[in-house]
């Protein structure tokens, strides 16, 4: 086949994909600013609620040798201050929460789809591909977890709180904190974002890129579609 033939076949292969083609074609002018790719992170942690924790577990092998093996764990959140910086409800047993206690980094990562299925979330977001996982926003976060402690029960804090997280999370009611039913103790953390990595979906009508962690913080919610 000439080379010709298989660039056209190359450019076609493309076009397939995912970008857009003639009359689909969109000007590179329309592609969101940063400041429009912050608003669409914000909303997306703030209308999701689950996130994969990624951190480094230590593996120490039968040889004497060690291991660092890169994790990832579906855990629980809420953006129940709507401010962008998660509440995360740890197992203080569980492989990320140890991870994390052994000096692991960390981070947070969150797409359109992660909540629970009896929850309907709006997954529209500006230059995104609704049909398209790829063509959707995701993000990454990372900072400081700054441990949420209550000395009262009844701090109106913490039943704001717990309102809050067990609306997105029903289940999460047996493992709560000091709750004397769970086989587990628990507790509340909060991300404090510092960085934000995001990608809007594809690159020809979606923002990607780094986000200011205060542009981040400072950017509007975009309401829902009703």
């Amino acid at each position: 086949m000439r080379l010709s033939s298989l660039l056209s076949l190359s450019v076609l292969s493309i076009g397939t994909l995912g970008a857009p083609l003639a009359d689909e074609q969109v000007i590179l002018k329309d592609i969101p600013t940063v400041d429009e790719g912050a608003r669409v992170a914000r909303t997306l942690v703030n209308r999701e609620s689950l996130t994969n924790i990624n951190t480094i577990k230590t593996i120490k092998q039968l040889d004497g040798s060690v291991r660092h093996l890169p994790v990832s764990s579906m855990e629980y959140y809420a953006d129940c201050d709507s401010d962008g910086d998660p509440y995360w409800l740890a197992i203080d047993v569980g492989g990320t929460n140890q991870n994390i206690i052994r000096g692991s980094d960390y981070s947070f990562t969150i797409r359109v789809g992660d909540h629970p299925n009896t929850e309907k979330v709006d997954e529209s977001y500006p230059g995104s591909i609704p049909a398209s996982p790829a063509g959707s926003p995701r993000v990454q976060l990372t900072g400081r977890l700054q441990k949420i402690t209550f000395t009262n029960p009844f701090d109106p804090k913490k039943v704001a709180l717990e309102r809050c997280f067990l609306a997105k999370h029903p289940d999460a009611a047996v493992w709560l904190p000091n709750n004397i039913v769970t086989p587990h103790k628990s507790h509340w953390t909060k991300l404090v974002v510092d960085g934000v990595y995001m990608v809007g979906g594809f690159g020809d009508r979606a923002y990607i890129g780094e986000i200011n962690a205060e542009l981040y913080h400072s950017a509007e919610i975009i309401e829902e579609n009703n």
